[in-house]
């Protein structure tokens, strides 16, 4: 029997190895040509070169995309893999104005381009309602859904409308006759700040050299209250703590003293949270950065971090008219912004409060430092992913994820009073510049010029982001509340 002829039985054996060790190679560079293909490898033109994955988007989508040139087979929302390099890339729709950028993709990298937004070319606009004179403030809730502008002929009277049905009749809000101080003079309207449950706003009322705080009830005004009476306090200022309705710092400019109180709780008894205080900006739940005079050199300050009582030093600034200070959370991770217009540079903290907590007990360091002359203003994109620092027309941005700062100067100055940009969204920057409203990405990239608007009053962009709102002069010399859209015919 062959099975049992010892050559044979030799030879059927080797056979086998062979094939074993043959699907062992097969396999292994089967894996490890799978392997390259995940890291983007791949041969053109006979050379291995390594590709990119990009995924682009656009609001609205349906967009061509032009990659140098060349039209695309593909259209947005996509994901598209093209080998390293920069590349021009064009987006068109019809009846839109074309987004264009540069980017540079790095072989092995996923990224996404998911900001990309159509202006449309022709904007149409609809009269939501007149003034019969000019309106003291308006409003827009952090939500965007609400718009509280103040009622030109009743001082005591506001006009709350939901951007979600624009169209529908504004509810008509008035405070409690005996809520303000009784004034016979000139008086005026400041808003300070909206609460995060998107109902309460605390409002500075203004009348001759005083002026007192009221937390507006824009759900049930009858339920308004007048925080120096509430608490019995006389404040320079009033902001949210943690921005929760029933909870406020108190600031005293004349004697440097900081105070936080929650309504409703221990008799409304006001409590000194910090002394020496000249400037403070709070984050979370008793945590604020404050800017002291006290243990500084002369000539200088002490930015310190506070949390649950205990100060941390960060660093020493020069004296100056105006201090920098800000905290945001982006990607489960906190970061805070240290600055003053003395100094011409803006520190950024990533996770200042770990530091200060470790059990090393190392000091507080900065891990960025965004350079700009005299800076006057800095601000958080709504996504905290940007950081924008400003004076001016001057602009440095520094994209947190990317960790890139882009430094530029607009040619489009901002029309007084406007002392600084907005943030349109999270992506993009606002402000109204010869009178028409300008909006440019974070880069100064795809700057648009659309509807004329009133410096004195902000753009209202819709929750949607598929129209927005102005307040401006009408062909009558009337102002009108009006809602132009971002959709094309």
């Amino acid at each position: 029997m062959e099975f049992l002829d010892p050559k044979r039985l030799r030879r059927h054996r080797i056979l086998l190895r062979v094939g074993y060790s043959l699907t062992t190679l097969g396999i292994v560079i089967g894996s490890i040509i799978l392997l390259w293909e995940a890291y983007g490898y791949s041969i053109h033109n006979g050379q291995v070169v390594q590709d990119g994955m990009i995924f682009i988007s656009s609001q609205p989508a349906g967009a061509s995309i032009y990659i140098n040139g060349v039209l695309n087979s593909a259209t947005t929302n996509s994901r598209l893999t093209i080998q390293s390099g920069a590349y021009d890339f064009k987006l068109s729709l019809s009846g839109y104005r074309p987004w264009k950028h540069v980017i540079v993709n790095l072989g092995g990298q996923v990224v996404h381009y998911d900001y990309p937004f159509l202006f449309p070319i022709k904007l149409t606009s609809k009269q939501i309602t007149s003034f019969s004179s000019a309106p003291a403030v308006a409003s827009q809730s952090p939500s965007l859904q609400y718009l509280l502008i103040s009622s030109p002929s009743d001082f005591t009277s506001f006009l709350l409308y939901d951007l979600t049905n624009p169209t529908s009749p504004p509810l008509s809000l008035s405070l409690p006759s005996s809520i303000l101080t009784p004034y016979s003079g000139a008086q005026s309207w400041q808003v300070i700040g909206w609460s995060d449950d998107n109902q309460h706003v605390i409002l500075e009322h203004i009348f001759g050299a005083s002026s007192e705080f009221i937390e507006l009830n824009t759900t049930n005004p009858a339920q308004s209250i007048n925080l120096n009476k509430t608490f019995s306090i006389t404040p320079t200022s009033v902001s949210f703590n943690n921005l929760k309705y029933n909870q406020f710092y108190f600031y005293n400019a004349a004697t440097e003293v900081l105070s936080a109180a929650t309504l409703g709780s221990n008799n409304n008894a006001v409590t000194q949270f910090a002394s020496g205080v000249l400037a403070y900006k709070s984050y979370s739940n008793n945590e604020l950065i404050y800017v002291t005079a006290n243990g500084a050199p002369s000539g200088e300050v002490a930015v310190e971090l506070l949390d649950a009582g205990t100060s941390y030093p960060i660093r020493y600034l020069p004296q100056a008219p105006t201090y920098l200070l800000d905290m945001a959370g982006y990607n489960g991770v906190d970061y805070a912004v240290v600055g003053d217009s003395a100094y011409n540079f803006v520190d950024i903290y990533k996770n200042p409060l770990g530091q200060a907590t470790s059990a090393s007990g190392a000091k507080i360091l900065p891990f960025r430092a965004i350079k700009i002359s005299n800076p006057t203003y800095e601000s958080f994109a709504p996504t905290a992913q940007f950081i924008m620092v400003e004076n001016g027309t001057s602009f440095a941005v520094y994209d947190i994820f990317d960790d890139v700062i882009y430094h530029y100067f607009s040619t489009m100055p901002l029309d007084p009073p406007q002392l600084h940009a907005q943030w349109m969204d999270g992506d993009r920057l606002v402000y109204v510049s010869k009178g028409v409203i300008s909006v440019a990405d974070y880069d100064n990239t795809n700057r648009q010029s659309l509807s004329a608007a009133l410096p004195q009053y902000q753009v209202f962009f819709a929750p949607n982001y598929q129209s927005y709102f102005t307040i401006d002069s009408s062909t009558n010399a009337k102002l009108e509340l009006s809602q132009v859209s971002l959709l094309a015919s």
